[in-house]
């Protein structure tokens, strides 16, 4: 890993209190020695969490005697490529080192030898591990200690309600989605790989907090309405004041009540189109994963890094799924949360009114 320190550039932000740090610690089996790559944001005027974490992140490692470095960027507002030094930090990650990002919002796509490559694929081939909590933007000073709450997570609940959810998903056809504010959307499955975000990280864990199980689903398959309470946009998280309508038909993303999703919709073409994606209209608006958070001690907050693990909720992306298993390439990958869900399994009530009934 290659040497780098902007510490500098956050002496005037505070720590925050981490209790959780020993757990973070031992779910991704970090030593004295070990190597640490950090990289964060300065923020804006409003928003400070990336860079108070990204500080606290770097003192917690550095008490415990790890070799860290810090890249500390500038917050970004556009889709596009990780900076060249952030690039060749993380490329130069060797087996067993931990890349912690913790941005207002992702460090931006790694270009390798002039083509895109994903975080995951990196990470098997190289087999470093990845602390992803980012995304923080949307996240207002009075959900701080709701979004640390988290962190405190249930291990033993997490790993039952897994263990009773993954052969559910992988046995599913059609799931059904209803809610009190008016959803109703379907869509189905087609047995493919079910991803367990339960702290797991040689399997699979790389973002924090932990708690959902996921999957792709067939991606001409949605159909229907769906009504949000939190969604991901470039540049962060939206807590709307009122729940905001989706219009699914044949897979994609023919509508919306909410102008902030037409306008990240267009720039996500656009974006698409710039770089030469092949279905560059349609690809970003398409289903791309569908999943169930399982932390209880999660909320919706305003990062969506930690409102899609909230137990009893529901959530569907739209955008790149190629990663998880799914045949939909492009850039861009968002996330939308539905609240107090009734969700069916071919007919089987999984969830009602958000309360898990597995």
């Amino acid at each position: 890993m290659i040497e780098i320190n902007d510490f500098r550039k956050l002496l005037k932000f505070k720590e925050f209190p981490l209790h959780s740090f020993k757990k973070i610690k031992k779910i991704y089996g970090v030593r004295k020695g070990d190597s640490v790559l950090i990289w964060c944001d300065t923020g804006s005027q409003k928003e400070k969490v990336s860079p108070r974490l990204g500080k606290t992140f770097y003192a917690e490692f550095k008490k415990m005697g790890c070799d860290v470095s810090l890249i500390v960027g500038k917050k970004r507002s556009r889709m596009g490529p990780a900076s060249k030094i952030v690039t060749k930090a993380v490329l130069s990650l060797e087996k067993k080192d931990l890349f912690v990002s913790v941005g207002s919002t992702g460090p931006g796509h790694i270009i390798r030898n002039g083509a895109h490559i994903s975080f995951r694929k990196l990470m098997g081939s190289k087999n470093f591990k990845v602390f992803s909590c980012s995304g923080l933007s949307g996240l207002k000073e009075k959900n701080i200690d709701a979004f640390f709450s988290s962190f405190e997570h249930d291990q033993g609940e997490i790993n039952l309600l897994h263990k009773k959810l993954v052969p559910l998903f992988k046995e599913a056809s059609l799931v059904k989605i209803a809610c009190p504010l008016g959803t109703n959307v379907e869509f189905r499955f087609s047995h493919r790989e079910v991803l367990s975000n339960d702290g797991n990280w040689r399997k699979y864990s790389t973002n924090y907090p932990i708690g959902e199980v996921y999957t792709t689903p067939m991606e001409d398959s949605a159909n229907g309405i769906a009504f949000v309470s939190s969604f991901r946009i470039i540049g962060g998280t939206v807590l709307p004041k009122k729940a905001v309508k989706f219009v699914f038909k044949k897979g994609l993303l023919v509508d919306s009540s909410s102008r902030v999703v037409k306008k990240n919709l267009q720039e996500l073409v656009d974006y698409n189109k710039k770089k030469k994606i092949k279905n560059y209209k349609d690809a970003p608006r398409t289903i791309a994963e569908f999943g169930i958070g399982t932390n209880r001690k999660a909320k919706i907050v305003g990062a969506m890094i930690c409102d899609e693990k909230a137990l009893g909720t529901c959530h569907f992306a739209i955008g790149d799924n190629k990663q998880y298993g799914g045949k939909n390439y492009c850039f861009g990958h968002f996330d939308n949360v539905i609240a107090s869900p009734t969700v069916w399994f071919d007919g089987r009530k999984i969830i009602e009114n958000g309360r898990l009934l597995v």
